[in-house]
């Protein structure tokens, strides 16, 4: 009888031991340390704070940069209203060239603006036109350049947006906003400011052309072709066109910090604006009407300008390779900020008056579908 008791006794104690044990443990644990729902499914592997290297970039590891800007954020004198980040080719210097012609630093400054350009090394067995000095001459002459250590090829787009927005949290901290660009695309700065300067979000957001349940391509032939190991669901989470999207500092950190154990996908536009923001619970904030889908219409819309003096239908479009066309549109743009322009009668708005090919470029990430357009 007392063996049965003693026995009874000893299981009543290791369970609540081991109860003890696992309310001892609950309550030390932080917030990082619990399991959360994932958007995706890329695999995720959290790791502990005390584990992560702060200089790793998803699987690049001990990440650095071969130059960094001279013109750094805090020596900035104007308002600071926010930081532009341009994901440029390390190739494109012509085109780095026009952004700088079209948008001065001076005139961006006097916005409140203080733009830098994200490049990554030069793919040396494509590239001929360019070298390593002159990226560096470019650096010494404006000073806004930041150039990370690894490829600069489309499937590495991934690491150089990410580079930017860490960039921009550990050094821009200050500004109030940030602009996330690519390099071929003109936009109207001056609304930009102007909504920017009316107030947002007070919390964490992404702010610009944001696109609902796209579909994963499974077409091989597809430039956008992903694998089923890649990413195993047929649609993608809600996420924003790369183009240009509008965010905070404070929105780029808590991205960069929780993209610490997720594995690398190489559309940055759907790991970073999609399913890392998910993660992060940031939300989105639509500004589709302001794209247009096409060169053809932006184009249409500077010649309008320089002949009629009317508004552009849309804000933000490709350039269709022509570099000219990010001085002509700041022009215009900086025309109807003055007052001169006039609002375009109904019966001439692009969509009648602009000869183009209709192109839904956000479907798929890029690649056209060209359909017939109706003049009549």
């Amino acid at each position: 009888m007392f063996t049965r008791r003693l026995q009874f006794l000893t299981k009543v104690s290791v369970f609540f031991g081991a109860f003890l044990l696992i309310v001892i443990i609950y309550k030390n644990l932080g917030p990082a340390d619990l399991p959360e729902i994932y958007p995706s499914e890329l695999k995720v592997q959290f790791i502990e704070n005390r584990e992560v290297n702060q200089n790793d970039l998803f699987n690049l590891k001990s990440f650095r940069h071969r130059i960094t800007p001279s013109r750094e954020c805090k020596s900035f004198q104007n308002e600071k209203l926010a930081v532009m980040v341009v994901m440029s080719y390390v190739g494109h210097d012509d085109l780095r060239a026009a952004h700088r012609q079209a948008l001065p630093e001076e005139s961006l400054n006097a916005l409140g603006i203080s733009r830098y350009f994200l490049l990554a090394d030069i793919p040396t067995s494509t590239e001929r036109y360019i070298s390593q000095s002159q990226i560096d001459d470019e650096s010494s002459r404006f000073g806004d350049i930041l150039q990370g250590e690894f490829i600069d090829a489309y499937r590495n787009l991934t690491y150089k947006h990410m580079m930017g927005l860490k960039w921009v949290a550990e050094h821009c901290d200050m500004f109030k906003f940030v602009i996330k660009v690519d390099d071929d695309i003109v936009f109207d700065m001056f609304k930009l400011r102007d909504y920017m300067e009316k107030g947002i979000h007070s919390g964490n957001f992404m702010a610009g052309f944001v696109l609902d349940n796209q579909k994963v391509v499974r077409n091989a032939k597809s430039k956008w072709f992903v694998k089923e190991e890649e990413y195993s669901k047929p649609t993608y989470p809600t996420y924003l066109s790369g183009w240009l999207y509008i965010t905070t500092p404070s929105t780029a950190k808590d991205l960069y910090q929780n993209s610490y154990g997720t594995d690398f996908f190489w559309i940055d536009d759907i790991l970073i604006t999609g399913v890392i923001r998910e993660k992060s619970r940031v939300m989105t904030i639509r500004m589709n009407d302001w794209f247009s889908p096409n060169a053809e219409f932006m184009k249409c819309c500077v010649r309008d300008l320089k002949e009629h003096f009317y508004e552009c239908d849309y804000n933000i479009g490709p350039n269709g390779g022509e570099n000219k066309m990010l001085k002509e549109f700041a022009e215009g743009s900086k025309l109807c900020h003055q007052g001169k322009c006039f609002q375009k009668p109904l019966e001439n708005s692009l969509h009648k008056t602009c000869v183009a090919e209709v192109h839904e470029i956000f479907r798929d990430h890029g690649d056209p579908i060209v359909k017939g357009f109706n003049l009549g």
